[in-house]
Order: structure tokens, then sequence, then C-alpha cells
């Protein structure tokens, strides 16, 4: 039975990844604009890296809807780590995070890039390619989006 409802926990969360549940776009709204933040990139940056999977890992480390890594999660949050794959807690993260990138660089790329490659590599103008990249594709799902709606 135990693993019956662990299958079946699994692959729920795997059907709801790769587009973006009602509930998930109206709390991206939410969160967006209590930091001031234009909720079509938020969603683009939730997107690119998540595919709005809450339980998204990454190869280095990182977790959830924004793929916090444990530092800048602490730094960001003050929350525990563990609280990375929480819908709620991830989103409101991500657009505080960019809303407090953006007050550091007063550029909405350089924001994009600082939230891939970290603050330091901005300040020092070693930027790596794949964050240019990076960039770009947030960019464009941005531009699909506003354009486009919710997906």
């Amino acid at each position: 039975m135990r693993k019956s409802v662990f299958l079946l926990t699994l692959l729920s969360s795997a059907v709801a990844c790769g587009y973006i549940p009602q509930s998930l776009w109206a709390k991206t709204w939410e969160y967006a604009r209590a930091w001031g933040v234009d909720p079509y990139l938020v969603a683009a940056v939730v997107w690119v890296e998540s595919g709005y999977c809450p339980h998204a890992r990454g190869k280095a480390g990182e977790v959830g809807l924004g793929q916090f890594m444990p530092g800048t999660w602490a730094r960001t949050t003050g929350a525990p780590v563990e609280w990375r794959a929480h819908p709620d807690w991830a989103l409101w993260a991500t657009a505080k995070h960019l809303r407090e990138l953006w007050e550091v660089t007063r550029d909405w790329r350089k924001a994009l890039w600082a939230y891939n490659a970290g603050l330091g590599a901005v300040r020092s103008g070693r930027v790596p390619a794949s964050t240019l990249r990076y960039a770009e594709k947030v960019l464009a799902v941005y531009r699909k989006f506003k354009g486009g709606g919710s997906g």
C-alpha cells in the first residue's frame, strides 16, 4: 500500500510539471505584485528554472520552483532550506530575490544574470556565456507569456 501511494504521489507531481496550474499562476501574480515585479517575468524565471515543477531538483543542489541553492535561500528568506520545494514559499522567494537583484543592478537583464550566476559574477564582469543564454531564454519566455497569456 505504501509503495502504491508513493508512486501515485510521484506520478501526480510529474503530471503537474510542464504547465502552469491556475493556482500557481494566481500565486505568481500575487507575490510578483507584492514585490513590485512584473508577474510575467517571475513566471518566465520559474518556467525556465523548473517548468513549474515544485519538487524539481538540479544537479548542483538547487531545489523547487525557483531552483534555489541553500545559501541563496537562507539569505533571501530566512526560512528552513527544506521549504524550497513549497510552492508558496518558492514563488514568494523568487519574486523577492528578483526584486533584490534589480535593486542592486537597476537592470533586469543583469538581475537575471545574477539570479543565474550570482551577483559576484555580475559585479566582476565575468558572466558565463551559459548565463547570457539563460537570460535570453527567460526573456523569450517572458515575451511569449506577455503576448500569449498563461501558457
